[in-house]
């Protein structure tokens, strides 16, 4: 997979300018259908993970939307971030959730979107072969290291580099999706990864790598985040069904944040095709809701912020903009005070310490 440039971004946001237009959206009583996309996954199946994974597996958005005779349309593309990025452009999704780097560069690009919430924060971890060499960070030096390009690991990786006096010039670079990071690691052709819970941990308990350093536990830099976004355009024709949809998100998002529903959370997750057991390592002694908010609090924008400056300099983008104009809490507002969940997260800071009341 080729670097997604900021030219053909560029061009993506131009296709969807083209195809929405820029002035008014003439409101209409309702959609036909809600498109919806998140990131995909190795075994390729029609599921997600963290929230929109239960709204997918207990078809929330299809109960919610039944009387009004609206269809929902899902999307999981193999190529994540970018993918959907294309497909928002294209004029092929209303919503989105997935990971803050793409989020970054879309909107960088000019794709015309707005986020309604988080998805939360998720550790990273890098896992190399046993026989690697790599006891730690500063053991990449040198190394064949893999992740795919454009997605939120891209980022991570940068931000953990940084953390032992590394660039990504200082290591061989594969861009490789999933499936192919496990097949090159397996075969020898790379040494390390880095990558997000399932798709790792699994190479873990196979044996073929160890995990050599991880974000577990800590709000350090190189953590997983992500958005959940609207196109400007389904906003502005549809606000009460934008209110709808993320209601029934932060609905999703509260039993994604109750112990008592652990368990089952694993149980949808594993719809995904990826190991039960990966699931259960990755939150082991995780409280769930430290891990499931939807805030978008001081936290979450700082995390946004460091991105930007990443694309930024990785040339992903032409310049920075301003996190608070992109941003649109008022949905999450009004659906954490119409369901009551006003007190059922905490807020973090920007050093992503709880914010004591």
């Amino acid at each position: 997979m080729k670097r997604r440039t900021f030219a053909s971004l560029a061009a993506l946001a131009a296709i969807a300018v083209s195809i929405l237009g820029t002035g008014p959206v003439v409101a209409q009583e309702k959609p036909q259908v809600i498109r919806l996309a998140s990131f995909g996954n190795a075994a390729g199946k029609p599921y997600g993970t963290g929230a929109i994974g239960v709204v997918r597996a207990q078809e929330l958005l299809e109960k919610e939307f039944a009387a009004d005779g609206i269809t929902i349309d899902w999307q999981f593309p193999r190529g994540t971030g970018p993918a959907i990025n294309e497909a928002i452009a294209n004029g092929q999704l209303d919503f989105a959730y997935y990971g803050g780097l793409p989020n970054i560069v879309g909107r960088g690009a000019g794709l015309k979107t707005k986020v309604v919430a988080s998805y939360g924060v998720s550790p990273s971890y890098v896992v190399a072969r046993p026989d690697s060499g790599i006891k730690s960070l500063a053991d990449l030096k040198g190394k064949k290291v893999s992740t795919s390009r454009g997605t939120i690991n891209e980022l991570s990786l940068f931000r953990i580099l940084q953390q032992v006096e590394l660039t990504p010039q200082d290591i061989q670079f594969f861009d490789l999706q999933t499936a192919d990071q496990i097949s090159s690691i397996t075969s020898g052709d790379i040494d390390a990864v880095i990558g997000g819970g399932s798709s790792v941990l699994q190479l873990v308990d196979q044996g073929i790598a160890e995990v050599i350093y991880t974000t577990k536990g800590s709000p350090a830099p190189g953590s997983n985040f992500g958005s959940f976004i609207v196109t400007d355009a389904v906003a502005e024709a549809y606000p009460e069904i934008t209110q709808r949809v993320v209601n029934t998100f932060i609905e999703a998002s509260y039993f994604a944040s109750d112990e008592k529903n652990r368990e089952a959370l694993f149980d949808i997750w594993a719809l995904t095709g990826a190991p039960r057991a990966t699931f259960e390592k990755d939150y082991a002694d995780d409280v769930l809701k430290d891990r499931q908010s939807p805030l978008l609090d001081d936290f979450y924008r700082a995390n946004v912020t460091a991105g930007i400056d990443f694309a930024v300099e990785q040339k992903l983008i032409r310049k920075a903009f301003d996190v608070n104009e992109w941003v649109d809490d008022s949905y999450l507002k009004a659906a954490l005070k119409e369901l009551g969940y006003e007190n059922a997260w905490t807020p973090r800071d920007k050093d992503g310490k709880a914010v004591q009341f």
